[in-house]
Parts: structure tokens; C-alpha cells; sequence
């Protein structure tokens, strides 16, 4: 790529690519967040501090990040968050304090604030009329207030679990309710999970990247990290595979916004190796995003693809689904990224999935001999071919069916929360209800969701008061 040349997106993803590969760069960066870290404590900030020197430890790594460092923000946390070696409860949470005093918290309220009330509770967005659709906050289980059994709120998107703790008391939520977060970015290096901690906080955290699984445990808090990821909540009903004697429409479907993030023309100069061999017929299912959908149209033509590609842009979900079933093989090319849905969408297609064998954010013990394949940018031409020629040798619905899909990610996140009452010796009679992300967060039942209308109304008693 010509830096000189690129649009904003290509140029930002160009320097990404320099940045986690070049010590160089790294250098004045470190120095710059140190010394940022370090005002910020001078400023008595802790909160911005921790922000400052985890954002470095996620970009650089823990190696380059250095046991210093780790050593300098633990004692940030040992000094805000504990006394006498025991976590404070979330009322004394010092980072928490700070941080809804923050401009960036009072933006976040003064947002949802200029919601009707309904949508406010629910971390909702007012942009339609769909009544099962929760927004950013589920309740999964309501409080009892007979025999003090806590209830159970998830939230969904990294962006929410920064905005819950903005909006609402988590302090006076501590006593009657347990949490569920459900990050939707890799790198748990984050201050918002610090928010979270509490010793009278109940905190389960999807974690499907081994690394941030590890990150979170080694902090031995109140945050208990889980393996699951927001891409395993798919309903099985809606994507189903084509029947057995329908053939394949497309050979390869890959969906990925419009973005340079997602890679689309390292599979295009892939797919222009395996056009040389064989006929080819893809479908390209997008969005804008970094990108329009020109310069997707723009590298079909510079790799003579034109011909071979259907582009869907902005389409249903179920007919996300019905494409997804009609191809051979399902790509995922993003190197960094949060939980993707796409993948565990395909394997209940039962399409194979090919997955980027470095990629950071999914669970990559979910690509396995069932499921796909791992590839190596120059290995995906021999990989998409393998998987066409050798279509009987995975059975990607077979395996999603026992280990995917929102009804076992309800059962794990269940048998976590009820493990978590037990030790702690707390009631736990009732189940929570399950949810599912289809695509946006709501009841995995019809219906279900007015059972809790008056949960959310209770919710209203814990919101912050706006400035």
C-alpha cells in the first residue's frame, strides 16, 4: 500500500500493522504513556493512571510491558481497591470513584439520560420498536426480595460494560445482583474490568481468548473468567444447514464489514492462486464500516475477481443464514478482533470454517478437526481447496450442536454463577433464564421478556442521578 495514497481507514490499519511489529515505534509510545501514567498519579488520578500503563500493557504485551510495569499498576490497585491485603467492597473502590466523577462518565450519563426511561435501564439505543430486543443490559434473573437471592444482569459489548458502571450504582446494585460481562474485544488489559471489582461484587467474565482467560485469573479478585465468548450465543434454529442433496451455491463466503481489519484481499489474492485451478464462486456479505463497499470492488478488479463474486451488503440475518448454508467453506481473516459470531454462524450451517492461525480474540481450540482449518495467509489458497475437495471430513453442526449455541453458553455461564454462591454461601435455588445474540441481545424465547418488565422498572431505583 502507498501510505501517501490510502484512505483514512487503510492508513490507520497500515500503521497498526507497523506498530505491533516494530520496536522503533513502540519506544516513544511506551515512553509517552509512561510519563502520562505518571502525571496522572501525580494528579492523585489512579484511575487514569491504570487506564494509561493497561492500555500499554495490551498494545505492547506482557513481555514488552514489563514485570516493572505490572509490578507499578498492581500497587495502583492494591492501593485503591484493598486494605490490609482484603478487597474493599465496591462502595470503597476508589478507581470506581473516580472514574464516575470523570467527564467521560458524565458524557455516558447525560447519553443515556436523554432516553425514556425504558431504553435507559436497558443500556437501550431508542432506534426501533422491537420489544424483545434488550439492548446492552439483560436481566437473566430477578431478585428475590424474600430470601435475598441475588439476581443476575449480563451485559453485552465492552462499550456497556464501561457504561454500566457510569449510569448505575454498582455499589448499591452489589447486594441484589450479580454480573455477567460479555466483552466484545480481545485484550481484557482494560481498565473498565477494574471497575468491577468489589468484595461483595459478583463478577463472571466471558473470556473465549486463552490469554485474557489467564489475565484474568492471575489477578485473583472477585472477576471469575469463563470459557465462553459472545460469538457462541447463536440460535441454532436460525442457522441451519441446506439439505444434503441441495448443492452448494458458492464455493467460499466470508462475512466481514467493509473494513481493511478483516483482510478481504488476502483471500483475494488466494482465491485469484485457486481461480487458476478450478472455477470459483464466492459470496462477500458486508456492511460499511473503515470502508464502502468500492474499495471492495476496487481489489476484485485489480485480482480479476469480478466475475467470480456476489456482494450482499446490509442484509437480513436470516438471509445472512440461507448464504452462509449455500457455501462450501466459511472465512475469518482478522487478525485482531473481538468474539466473532460469524464462525460459530457457519459451523451451525454446517459450512467449515477457515480461520487466520494467528487470529487474537476467538477461541481457537473452537477450530479443530470437526470444524476447519487454521491457515497461514500463504497457506489459505491450500486450505480453501482442501476443505472443497474434502467436504465429508468435517461435521462443523455436529460439534456446535454439543458445544456451541446459546443453550450450552447458558448452561456454562449457569453452573459458574451457581459455583460462585456456593463458595461464597449464597442462595441459589433458581436458574437464569437464557438469551441469545440474534444478532442484537434478547430472550432466546418469545415473549420472555415481559415476565421481567418489572425487574427492569426496580432497576430505575439504581440509576445515577445526572449532573
Amino acid at each position: 500500500m502507498n501510505p501517501t495514497k490510502a484512505l483514512p481507514a487503510e492508513m490507520s490499519q497500515w500503521f497498526k500493522d507497523r506498530f505491533y511489529s516494530s520496536r522503533a515505534l513502540q519506544y516513544p509510545y511506551r515512553s509517552w504513556l509512561d510519563m502520562q501514567s505518571k502525571a496522572a498519579l501525580a494528579r492523585r488520578q489512579p484511575f487514569e493512571a491504570a487506564s494509561r500503563m493497561l492500555h500499554m500493557w495490551r498494545q505492547l504485551g506482557s513481555e514488552r510491558f514489563g514485570a516493572e510495569r505490572v509490578a507499578r499498576l498492581m500497587e495502583v490497585v492494591r492501593e485503591n481497591c484493598y486494605r490490609n491485603g482484603e478487597l474493599l467492597p465496591a462502595a470503597e473502590n476508589r478507581l470506581r470513584l473516580e472514574f464516575v466523577q470523570s467527564d467521560k462518565a458524565r458524557e455516558i450519563r447525560k447519553l443515556y439520560g436523554a432516553f425514556p426511561l425504558e431504553h435507559r435501564v436497558r443500556l437501550r439505543y431508542p432506534n426501533d420498536d422491537a420489544l424483545e430486543r434488550q439492548g446492552d443490559l439483560i436481566v437473566l434473573k430477578p431478585y428475590d426480595p424474600q430470601s435475598g437471592e441475588r439476581g443476575v444482569l449480563m451485559l453485552m459489548y465492552s462499550e456497556a460494560v464501561l457504561a454500566m458502571a457510569a449510569v448505575y450504582d454498582l455499589a448499591a446494585l452489589a447486594s441484589q445482583y450479580m454480573f455477567v460481562l460479555e466483552p466484545s474485544s480481545w485484550g481484557y488489559q482494560d481498565v473498565r474490568f477494574l471497575l468491577y471489582l468489589g468484595s461483595d461484587l459478583d463478577v463472571v467474565i466471558q473470556s473465549p481468548r486463552y490469554a485474557d482467560f489467564e489475565f484474568i485469573e492471575s489477578l485473583q479478585t472477585n472477576l471469575i473468567a469463563v470459557r465462553v465468548g459472545a460469538g457462541e450465543w447463536v440460535d441454532p434454529a436460525i442457522f441451519q444447514a441446506r439439505e444434503k442433496d441441495k448443492p452448494a451455491v458458492y464455493d467460499v463466503v466470508m462475512v466481514a464489514a467493509w473494513d481493511p481489519l478483516k483482510r478481504h484481499e488476502v483471500f483475494f489474492r488466494a482465491a485469484a492462486r485457486v481461480k487458476r485451478e478450478r472455477p470459483l464462486r464466492f459470496a462477500l456479505i458486508g456492511y460499511d464500516m473503515g470502508w464502502t463497499r468500492e474499495p471492495i470492488e476496487l481489489l476484485l478488479r485489480q485480482h480479476d475477481l469480478t466475475n467470480e463474486a456476489t456482494i450482499y451488503e446490509n442484509i437480513p440475518h436470516a438471509e445472512v443464514a440461507r448464504i452462509v448454508a449455500d457455501s462450501k467453506v466459511s472465512l475469518l481473516l482478522s487478525q485482531r478482533e473481538g468474539a466473532s459470531r460469524a464462525i460459530y454462524e457457519s459451523m451451525f450451517c454446517g459450512t467449515p470454517i477457515i480461520v487466520y492461525s494467528h487470529q487474537c480474540g476467538v477461541n481457537l481450540d473452537h477450530v479443530n478437526q470437526r470444524t476447519g482449518l487454521l491457515a497461514d495467509d500463504d497457506e489459505l489458497a491450500d486450505a480453501i481447496k482442501y476443505v472443497l475437495d474434502h467436504p465429508q471430513a468435517f461435521d462443523p453442526r455436529g460439534w456446535a450442536m454439543e458445544n456451541a449455541g446459546y443453550s450450552n453458553a447458558t448452561e456454562k455461564i449457569n453452573e459458574a454463577l451457581a459455583e460462585m454462591a456456593s463458595l461464597r454461601g449464597r442462595i441459589w435455588t433458581r436458574d437464569i433464564a437464557a438469551k441469545k445474540n440474534a444478532p442484537n441481545l434478547r430472550y432466546a424465547a418469545p415473549g420472555v421478556y415481559e415476565n421481567f418488565a418489572a425487574e427492569y422498572e426496580r432497576l430505575s431505583e439504581f440509576l445515577l442521578p445526572l449532573d
